[in-house]
């Protein structure tokens, strides 16, 4: 299909002259009328613009002017019979792609057009690129599951298998495990990705403000509701809803949300109406939910309607091989955040965290990290950038002790590490168990550069 040009020359002639020799290669649009043109091209736009410089209503940087407001890519070529080298600098200050003087070459013309609609070409497939990249960076972005692990690999074949599936979903795992970048792996790698992925914390709200929360509510329904209201519910039709520590919800609300699940429908809080949704339900615990339904803590034909696929995440102290990796993509988000240069842990700290039983998880290998980038001097990070409570017992520095007769200073570090790990960082009762005062023990941490 031919490229689309607006031509607009207030002179008949050199307007149906110019559409006469370009026909062949293009689709060409004339206009006598730089209003007329204008409104044509605000409504039909197209490929490129070719204008006079001279001409009554509005003058050629007036039509470049109101074409950048509306597209900033798009080729326009001014032609003019009044050429100077001023008046070439100041439309292409303006945004001009091209400037050609009258009289010119009908041949030159062709040739600075396919020029131009190339270039545009190509600055569209640039952009093309870099939006695809922005995008994909977003998505990586969202929910930065990293791992390169058996235990991990598991997780990324279930989340695979159900990409093209609207299936309902328990993601098991200790806190700290990522569970909601699990959660968000799933959607955004479904075919409802661009759908919403609305997340609530069922632990953190009452009974009446989770109600109020999922279903919404109608005006005056409540003290306080001076508006109709959409809830949680609704807002994620067509997407994903991700119920975080859902174990922690009443009977209550369990039957009230069997009913959704069930039958995908709802009544605002006050309302009358039943309201069609089609919602993915993904939902999250610390707790295994088999065990609670056995013990009568959770309602069993609400977890069997949940549990269509059960994903189980792995802590990480099961996942130990990941650490190296996980701390070299931590360590290069918080430098950029904190502006330094970091090149990650010397040997004896990686030992350290692959050592270390992690009883927080991911989420406390994050918090070491971020806090050993954010106040280190240095360009690599130390043992002494780390908490003494990873310290685990019995840990030694073998870099710094080749000797089966360490000193008795060195011996005494040692047991103040292990008292404080074995404490998990207690100073009080760490000082109370050596039966130093707390100023002691202070004063010797800041001699081990703590």
């Amino acid at each position: 299909m031919n490229k689309k040009l607006i031509i607009i020359d207030d002179e008949p002639k050199a307007g149906q002259l110019m559409a006469r020799y370009l026909n062949d290669s293009y689709e060409c649009q004339v206009f006598v009328d730089p209003l007329a043109a204008m409104t044509y091209f605000i409504a039909e736009g197209a490929d490129l613009v070719i204008t006079d410089m001279q001409m009554p209503k509005l003058s050629g940087a007036q039509v470049l002017a109101q074409i950048r407001e509306v597209n900033q890519q798009i080729p326009v070529i001014v032609i003019t019979a009044y050429s100077s080298v001023d008046n070439a600098i100041e439309v292409l200050r303006l945004g001009a792609t091209d400037f050609v003087k009258k009289p010119f070459d009908i041949e030159e013309l062709k040739i600075i057009i396919d020029k131009a609609l190339n270039v545009s070409l190509l600055k569209a497939e640039n952009s093309r690129l870099k939006a695809c990249l922005k995008a994909q960076q977003a998505q990586d972005d969202r929910y930065r599951l990293i791992g390169t692990g058996g235990n991990m690999q598991k997780v990324y074949d279930i989340i695979n298998k159900i990409a093209d599936i609207r299936c309902n979903v328990i993601i098991e795992g200790e806190s700290g495990t990522g569970k909601e970048l699990v959660a968000r792996a799933i959607h955004f790698q479904s075919q409802s990705a661009e759908k919403p992925f609305i997340v609530i914390d069922c632990g953190a709200l009452t009974d009446s403000l989770l109600q109020s929360e999922l279903f919404g509510y109608e005006k005056g329904a409540f003290t306080g509701a001076n508006k109709q209201k959409k809830g949680l519910l609704e807002t994620a039709s067509g997407g994903t809803l991700f119920l975080d520590e859902i174990c922690n919800i009443s009977d209550n609300m369990q039957t009230k949300l069997l009913r959704v699940v069930q039958e995908q429908q709802i009544t605002r809080v006050g309302g009358l109406e039943s309201i069609d949704i089609d919602v993915r339900f993904v939902v999250a615990t610390n707790q295994p939910m088999d065990k609670m339904v056995h013990e009568g803590k959770f309602r069993h034909d609400l977890y069997h309607r949940l549990n269509v696929i059960n994903i189980q995440v792995p802590p990480l102290r099961n996942r130990l091989e990941d650490i190296p990796l996980l701390s070299e993509v931590m360590i290069k988000r918080f430098a950029q955040k904190y502006n330094r240069i970091i090149s990650g842990f010397d040997q004896s700290s990686e030992k350290l965290l692959t050592a270390y039983h992690w009883p927080g998880n991911v989420r406390e290998l994050s918090n070491i990290i971020e806090r050993a980038v954010a106040l280190s001097d240095d360009d690599t990070l130390h043992l002494d950038d780390i908490p003494i409570s990873v310290h685990a017992p019995g840990y030694q520095d073998t870099q710094a002790l080749d000797t089966d007769q360490p000193t008795l200073a060195e011996l005494e570090k040692r047991y103040i590490f292990k008292l404080l790990s074995a404490n998990k960082d207690n100073r009080e009762k760490t000082a109370m168990i050596l039966g130093i005062n707390k100023s002691t023990l202070w004063r010797k941490l800041k001699e081990y550069n703590v």
